[in-house]
C-alpha cells in the first residue's frame, strides 16, 4: 500500500491514495463521516469492512461504492466482547486487515456532569471508547503475531482536549483515544504499528458559514475522510501517536467568540 498526493483541490477529490490490495476497518460507518470514509477508502482501491449497529443505515452503503469496489458489511453494536469477535472473525475470514478507523461514536446525550448517572456514564464510555479498544488490542495482536505492521486511526474530537460543556463522558472517552494511541504508538511503533487520531470540528453534511472558526467555515466530511487515507497510508509512515486536528483553526484559537478576545 503506497500514499501520494496530486496537487488540486479537497474539494474536486483530487487528493489521492493507492490503497489496491488492502483491507480497511471502518467503525460508524453508516453515519456522516463513517460513509465519507468507506466512500473515499473504496475508491481508493481497498476492499472495506463496514460495522455499524445500524442494519439499514449499512445497506445503503453500497450505492457509495464505485463499480468493482469491494465491500462488506456487519451490523453491530460493538461495546461487547462478542460483538468484537464477530467482527474479527469477518476480518480473518477476508484475509487480513491494514487499517483499523475506529469512527464509532455516541454523541447524543448531553447531560451536566453533577447530574450524570453511572449508567449513562458507563454506556458512553463503553461506545466511544471500549469500543475502540476492543477492535485495537484484536487488531495489534494479529499484526504483531503475523510479524507485520498496521495503522489505527481514532476519531477524536475536540472535546479531547477542550471541555463541551455537559459532554463530560464524551469528551473523557475522546481524551482516551488519544491516550490509546499514543500508548499504541509506544508500545508497538517498533514493530511498525502506528495509532493516530483525527479531531475534526463541526461536521455537517454541507458546508456552513460560521463564526466560531476561523477558516469560516464548517469541516466537510470528505476532509475529514482524506486526513484518515493519509493517516493509514505510508504517506504518513513515521506519524504515530498524533492528533491531526481538522478543524478549520479551532484548536489554535483562544476563544470560541472572536469578539470576546482581548489584546494583553
Amino acid at each position: 500500500m503506497s500514499g501520494s498526493v496530486q496537487s488540486g483541490s479537497v474539494e474536486s477529490g483530487s487528493v489521492t491514495f493507492d490503497y489496491e490490495g488492502a483491507r480497511v476497518l471502518v467503525t460508524g460507518a453508516a453515519g456522516l463521516i463513517g460513509r465519507a470514509l468507506v466512500t473515499r477508502f473504496a475508491g481508493s482501491g481497498a476492499e472495506v469492512i463496514a460495522v455499524d449497529r445500524d442494519a439499514d443505515g449499512l445497506k445503503t452503503l453500497a450505492d457509495l461504492v464505485p463499480a468493482g469496489g469491494r465491500l462488506a458489511t456487519l451490523a453491530a453494536d460493538l461495546a461487547g466482547e462478542e460483538a468484537a469477535d464477530r467482527v474479527f472473525d469477518l476480518v480473518d475470514r477476508a484475509g487480513g486487515l491494514d487499517v483499523l478507523v475506529n469512527n464509532a461514536a455516541l454523541t447524543e446525550y448531553r447531560t451536566p456532569f453533577i447530574d450524570i448517572d453511572s449508567a449513562t456514564w458507563d454506556t458512553i464510555i463503553a461506545a466511544n471508547l471500549r469500543s475502540a479498544y476492543l477492535l485495537s488490542v484484536r487488531a495489534v495482536r494479529r499484526w504483531r503475531d503475523a510479524g507485520r505492521g498496521g495503522a489505527i486511526v481514532n476519531m477524536s474530537s475536540p472535546g479531547g482536549a477542550r471541555a463541551h460543556e455537559d459532554q463530560s463522558a464524551y469528551d473523557v472517552a475522546k481524551a482516551g483515544l488519544e491516550a490509546m494511541a499514543r500508548a499504541i504508538a509506544v508500545e508497538l511503533g517498533g514493530l511498525g504499528i502506528r495509532a493516530n487520531c483525527i479531531a475534526p470540528a463541526s461536521v455537517v453534511g454541507d458546508v456552513r458559514s460560521t463564526t466560531d472558526i476561523p477558516s469560516g467555515r464548517t469541516t466537510s466530511p470528505e476532509e475529514v475522510a482524506d486526513a484518515a487515507l493519509f493517516l493509514g497510508s505510508s504517506a504518513a509512515a513515521h506519524v504515530n501517536g498524533h492528533v491531526l486536528r481538522v478543524d478549520g483553526g479551532l484548536h489554535a484559537r483562544l476563544r470560541t467568540d472572536p469578539s470576546q478576545e482581548q489584546q494583553r
